[in-house]
């Protein structure tokens, strides 16, 4: 779901409060949010606010009202209160502990959150194979720890632990019961102010979300998030034009055993994002990512797998609309067959700003290949990589594999801390030839010679921001399945979940 606030210059911020996190978080877009820095200029730089867009950033906005809370909390910045004026919140003692009295930019600091969630599902995977209904409550606390000894240098550290209460089924990313979730080491070189030419390199566990989520994302849902061994380098300079490059191992979970980073898989790749221009509020993201898995296994190959993906992603906003367009090819093998996976991705909303609780009318049209024909040499199959779980809607049903989509959706606020959602998704399969696969990847529904149509979902869902350090959602979502589920002996689904985040 989304919701609206607004900046110091009444420009509207569209949140994603669907990202099942209990945090509120922001997409990246383009940056309009005038700040001054320690020379006491005006400038420009992206906020804590746009999480990929910042990780980078090294000193803490200074400006008056505090920042919200991020996903990726190590994009968050806490040197702007060195001013005792401007600790107005009771943590402030421990998101702000001077480390050198004589630098500002040398401090510790600490922070976590605490998220108890309750999911019921009936007719879980469509009720085939004996999966009905279940229930179950989930908790995840996480504890971090951020020294900055100073501008350049600085370590984050952040535990974890998450438990499943009853169900049927507990995962391994429900059930974690003690385990480290981020420990890097940053270095920045050149110019470490907010607008300097500066590069920083990154050393260690750490998660990431790149763009839009639909690739990589810290899959905020499930109790243990994604994160990744290996190495980062963020180059930033002047205009919020930003470079990544990175060399990791994905890290498997482990329900009672340390988290070990998966030696069977890499993934790589550069991501570059920049805005058009200053005025026309579009900008761009392009990037190469590579994964490698030893173990792969699709219904029409298996092997190894090398597979290259590339992306062009359009974002901003114009007047009252507001937009975010991706298209993305894949290419490599899979074991002795080639590579021939696309999707394109597009999300498109008007607000009405000068209407009671700010409607907003948004679109989403979604196609992801599928295989054709296993006889041909080629897969097809298209592989979303580290995507965020619920890519459709809170209850994650499927991945963005074979599968097309169109997605109303009305969002309304209102007052300025309820916002409500109401949507409707049509799916269809891209290719009768391939499956339906879960979230995780394993078959939900094999092939079959029906038709493409496999149901529709609609949701609805509400969030309240209670303050700063807390938010309460809910969110229900009802499957109408097609002859496709029909077929299989499936039936309709019917999905609920509320949970709270305390965050601090």
């Amino acid at each position: 779901m989304n919701n609206i606030i607004k900046t110091s210059g009444a420009v509207p911020i569209r949140l994603t409060a669907a990202m099942m996190a209990g945090v509120i978080t922001f997409p990246a877009m383009a940056a309009d949010y005038s700040v001054v820095d320690h020379q006491q200029h005006e400038t420009q730089f992206v906020h804590p606010h746009e999480s990929i867009l910042a990780e980078d950033v090294p000193f803490g906005a200074p400006n008056a009202k505090p920042p919200p809370y991020t996903i990726l909390r190590y994009t968050e910045r806490y040197s702007y209160l060195a001013d005792p004026a401007k600790r107005n919140d009771p943590f402030d003692a421990f998101k702000y502990i001077p480390l050198d009295p004589e630098n500002t930019e040398s401090y510790l600091s600490f922070g976590g959150e605490i998220r108890e969630r309750y999911e019921q599902s009936h007719n879980q995977a469509f009720g085939i194979k004996g999966a009905d209904s279940d229930h179950y409550g989930l908790q995840r606390i996480m504890l971090h720890a951020d020294v900055h000894a100073n501008e350049r240098l600085r370590f984050f550290v952040q535990g974890i632990s998450s438990v499943q209460f009853g169900g049927e089924q507990k995962l391994d990313v429900n059930q974690n019961p003690l385990d480290l979730q981020q420990a890097f080491v940053d270095y920045t070189f050149g110019d470490p102010s907010p607008n300097g030419n500066r590069q920083t390199i990154r050393a260690g566990r750490f998660s990431m979300s790149y763009g839009s989520g639909r690739l990589i994302a810290t899959r905020a849902g499930p109790n243990t998030q994604l994160k990744f061994d290996g190495l980062q380098f963020i180059h930033s300079n002047e205009g919020n034009k930003k470079l990544y490059g990175f060399i990791t191992r994905p890290v498997k979970e482990d329900r009672y055993e340390a988290d070990k980073p998966n030696q069977a898989q890499t993934f790589s790749g550069i991501y570059a994002s920049t805005p058009l221009s200053a005025t026309s509020g579009a900008s761009v993201d392009a990037y190469y990512l590579n994964y490698r898995n030893e173990e792969a296994a699709y219904v029409g190959a298996k092997g190894t797998e090398n597979r290259h993906t590339l992306g062009l992603r359009w974002f901003g906003k114009n007047g009252q609309w507001d937009y975010d367009w991706e298209a993305v090819a894949q290419l490599g093998e899979v074991g002795d067959k080639e590579i021939r996976a696309w999707t394109f991705a597009s999300d498109t909303g008007y607000t009405f700003k000068d209407l009671a609780w700010h409607p907003r009318l948004g679109v989403k049209a979604d196609i992801a290949s599928g295989d054709s024909n296993k006889k041909d040499g080629k897969l097809e199959t298209f592989n979303p990589l580290f995507f965020k779980a619920n890519y459709f809607n809170d209850a994650a049903f499927f991945r963005p594999a074979n599968l097309a989509d169109i997605h109303a959706s009305l969002q309304m606020q209102p007052r300025e801390d309820l916002t409500i959602t109401f949507g409707s998704d049509f799916i269809w399969k891209h290719s009768k030839q391939d499956a339906i696969y879960a979230t995780t990847g394993r078959v939900l529904l094999p092939a079959a010679d029906a038709s493409k149509y496999v149901g529709t979902a609609l949701e609805a869902a509400a969030q309240w921001k209670i303050n700063r350090h807390v938010v309460a959602t809910a969110s229900y979502v009802h499957m109408y399945t097609g002859t496709q589920v029909d077929k299989a002996g499936g039936g309709d689904i019917d999905y609920l979940a509320t949970w709270v985040s305390f965050i601090w």
